[in-house]
């Protein structure tokens, strides 16, 4: 952070003009007050950190709280309310309180995955509970303890708290067949709540430093009511293992993927969704208008959604809307398409035919794979649905998958297969079938603060 800065959970901001503390039996609370201008004085980034604020103060959830003028402060809190008094908007300047109850420090505290769900319904008869059931806590927890002792694999992912490229963080995969039968508890810092966590990035905002230069930087969002879309923006939503970008086109509905790869995003490849049938040749179906509405439905550290809205036809008809949902620890994203009828299938795959055909060995059993004998960087993506997936060869040759029967809905999970370079093959929790298996065994986890 830089120096006399407060940090609450994701949003940094300029060391405020004071702090007042204030308790009571059974609760202890911040009143924070200050002036954002100055150094800061870019619109953009005044605008950014007014919704970013407001936005806090209407999500209910516990973040870390960090203050480098005293880190005796340092905690757990939710924020109860903000309020901004923009009274000098042409002379870039407003003033804020943010009022705040405190949770307690980190000895305080513990962290409990509440961990639910039930096998997704598939066409393949897939019934029983497999041991690839997984939740990941945040890098570097600490004094975790879950019933069935699950089997710990790790995933290096990019540490999306610092400032480093290069920086990773080591993540924890835990897996059991009974891991959604209790919870598990673990203790994290406050610097380290983040690591691992997934982040929505929407649009961008101009911020000076010090010296006055300025930089334009990613609008990371601080909850999930404070996203305002135009055609043409860009999304990002990651989790340091797999970005996916949207908002490339404003033609096409597009989207972009990346597979985290030791030191960059690396692997990336170009998906679009098309309408009715693929024509031999052709790589796509009728072209959806790229995106023109994207909202945020869940943005927690464990998960975040987002569904994006679209449509298809020049009167403006034909609905499209897709949600897209990334977990902590994960190298796939979960895809739910909802097209206006069933009678008109949704097509999803490659912008642009591969040079090699895909793997489609296992097509039969919900997914396909990167037929690449020497990707870059050894990574091949992965495609599959729990519904059964048409296999024309004029479809899956080119990297398209769609559903075999009518629907509106058209479910599936879109990822990368991530290769040891010392070995030239997959781990065994990152090959196809486990990856599969990790869609399929589906396990809802929803992150909570509790007492110590």
């Amino acid at each position: 952070m830089d120096e006399f800065t407060i940090q609450i959970g994701r949003l940094v901001i300029t060391s405020p003009e004071s702090i007042s503390v204030s308790g009571g039996a059974g609760e202890k609370r911040f009143s924070i007050r200050g002036r954002l201008g100055g150094v800061e004085n870019e619109m953009s980034h005044l605008k950014y950190i007014r919704d970013q604020l407001n936005s806090m103060s209407r999500m209910d959830e516990h973040v870390p709280f960090r203050y480098n003028g005293d880190s005796t402060l340092n905690g757990y809190v939710k924020v109860n309310s903000s309020s901004i008094d923009i009274a000098k908007y042409l002379l870039g300047s407003f003033t804020y309180t943010i009022d705040m109850e405190y949770i307690g420090r980190e000895g305080d505290v513990n962290f409990e995955s509440r961990l639910t769900g039930s096998i997704l319904e598939n066409d393949f008869s897939i019934v029983n509970a497999t041991t690839e059931q997984y939740h990941v806590a945040p890098g570097n927890h600490y004094a975790y303890i879950h019933n069935s002792n699950p089997t710990s694999n790790t995933r290096t992912a990019k540490d999306l708290t610092s400032a480093n490229d290069s920086d990773t963080t080591t993540l924890y995969l835990k897996q059991s067949s009974t891991l959604r039968n209790s919870n598990a508890q673990y203790s994290v810092d406050t610097e380290d709540y983040y690591k691992g966590a997934c982040r929505i990035s929407m649009g961008s905002h101009t911020k000076k430093t010090n010296a006055g230069v300025s930089s334009t930087e990613n609008s990371i969002m601080c909850g999930k009511d404070a996203n305002v879309w135009s055609v043409g923006d860009s999304l990002i939503l990651e989790n340091g293992l797999v970005k996916i970008t949207l908002g490339t086109s404003s033609t096409q509905a597009k989207i972009n993927t990346f597979i985290y790869d030791v030191n960059q995003y690396a692997s990336g490849k170009e998906w679009l969704f098309s309408s009715g049938s693929v024509a031999t040749g052709a790589q796509k179906g009728n072209d959806y208008a790229g995106w023109r509405r994207v909202q945020i439905l869940s943005n927690k550290p464990e998960l975040c959604v987002i569904r994006a809205t679209t449509y298809l036809n020049a009167d403006k008809s034909g609905r499209l809307v897709v949600d897209f949902a990334l977990r902590r620890g994960s190298h796939f994203a979960t895809v739910i398409a909802n097209n206006f009828t069933a009678g008109t299938d949704v097509n999803f795959g490659l912008n642009v035919a591969p040079a090699q055909t895909p793997t489609t060995t296992n097509i039969g059993s919900g997914y396909l794979v990167d037929g690449d004998t020497s990707p870059e960087d050894g990574n091949r993506w992965i495609v599959g649905s729990s519904a059964t997936l048409a296999s024309s060869t004029n479809l899956i040759n080119t990297g398209i998958i769609k559903r075999d029967s009518s629907g509106a809905t058209f479910p599936f999970f879109i990822g990368y297969v991530l290769y040891n370079p010392d070995t030239s093959n997959p781990l065994g929790h990152d090959d196809a079938a486990s990856l599969y298996s990790q869609y399929i065994d589906n396990v809802n986890e929803q992150q909570r603060l509790v007492k110590a």
